[in-house]
């Protein structure tokens, strides 16, 4: 073959080269282009999934805070009632303790009132309630035995407030007048005191003596005798310890007779 043809030949190949390569090159764009927008596409999905799921957890979220909040106030309610309860169940404890000491502090009222009556069943029974009640308190308050001072009062006065012994001792308790201005006292006719300062002076004498007898023997006699006595070595009694101390077993034995 001759140059020139060999030459147009080639020439003719090379242009159907071209021809032929250039084809295949467009689907293989059309493929990226599609790759692309189905990424992009897959990319907006999955954020507008993400996006989703985000709302869906912020939602949810609010939920289970908006009933912790509601429980949160229920167990305040709770909480509230409890202490409610709880201070109602006190006021109850403590009312029913209260009734519990006055049922108990009318019944030993009421059997001092019983025990005067069994000393002097005459005894106007308006006064016993009163001397009961004045007793039982006045002991409460200074430690004493109502037993022992219903035993003085009995000894001393036979329960008339009205009582004058021939060296001016007044009352149920039988005071001597000097004691009125030691211990700040008005009227010692006055049962409720009377009571009151006869309790004082028998505790004043048991705390000097440390020993019942010579205390009620100085609460009959005065100190003075009481005093003599101990210094000589003999003996300061006159039968009136004696008296109150037979009085108050008999009374004490009272007690005893009425447990089951």
């Amino acid at each position: 073959m001759e140059p020139a043809h060999t030459l147009s030949a080639v020439k003719t190949i090379e242009d159907e080269v071209p021809a032929v390569t250039a084809r295949p090159s467009r689907p293989r764009l059309l493929s990226h282009g599609r790759l692309l927008i189905a990424g992009l596409t897959l990319n907006v999905a999955l954020a507008a999934g993400a996006t989703a799921a985000a709302v869906g957890f912020h939602d949810q979220l609010e939920r289970l805070s908006a009933r912790a909040q509601q429980e949160a106030v229920i167990n305040e309610r709770h909480l509230e009632s409890l202490k409610s309860l709880g201070a109602e169940s006190r006021e109850l404890k403590a009312g029913l303790v209260d009734v519990r000491t006055a049922v108990a502090a009318h019944a030993r009222e009421e059997a001092l009132f019983l025990k005067m009556l069994i000393l002097k069943p005459s005894l106007d029974q308006t006064l016993a309630r009163r001397i009961a009640r004045s007793v039982l308190g006045e002991c409460q308050l200074f430690g004493q035995d109502p037993n022992l001072v219903l035993a003085i009062m009995a000894i001393e006065s036979d329960f008339n407030p009205n009582a004058v012994s021939s060296v001016g001792a007044l009352g149920l308790m039988q005071v001597m007048p000097h004691w009125k201005k030691v211990l700040n006292l008005q009227e010692l006719t006055e049962p409720e005191v009377s009571i009151r300062a006869g309790i004082q002076i028998l505790g004043f004498y048991q705390q000097m003596y440390r020993d019942l007898e010579l205390a009620l023997t100085a609460y009959n006699r005065g100190p003075g005798p009481v005093d003599y006595a101990l210094v000589k070595g003999t003996s300061s009694a006159n039968g009136y310890a004696a008296k109150i101390l037979a009085t108050w077993a008999k009374l004490k034995a009272l007690d005893s007779a009425s447990r089951p």
